[in-house]
């Protein structure tokens, strides 16, 4: 089973919450900034993970600050 999904260099996590009927993540190559998602479906909650990247990168951006850059991490299949 693969929970992971890369975006920009970015690696997300994606775990189940049986109770709640949610899959959420966070990004886990990044140890500065706390980023997370979520979805009902792996489908959402892949756009979740896409548009908060995008989202990270433009308020950086917009701020003035550093975007924390990914480390390099070895996936699992």
């Amino acid at each position: 089973m693969n929970n992971q999904v890369e975006y920009k260099g970015y690696l997300g996590e994606v775990s189940v919450d049986m109770e709640a009927g949610l899959l959420h993540g966070r990004v886990v190559n990044i140890e500065r900034d706390v980023l997370t998602f979520r979805g009902e479906t792996p489908t959402e909650a892949k756009q979740d993970f896409y548009d908060m990247i995008d989202e990270y990168l433009s308020d950086c951006e917009a701020d003035g600050t550093v975007a924390e850059k990914p480390k390099e991490m070895a996936t699992t299949q």
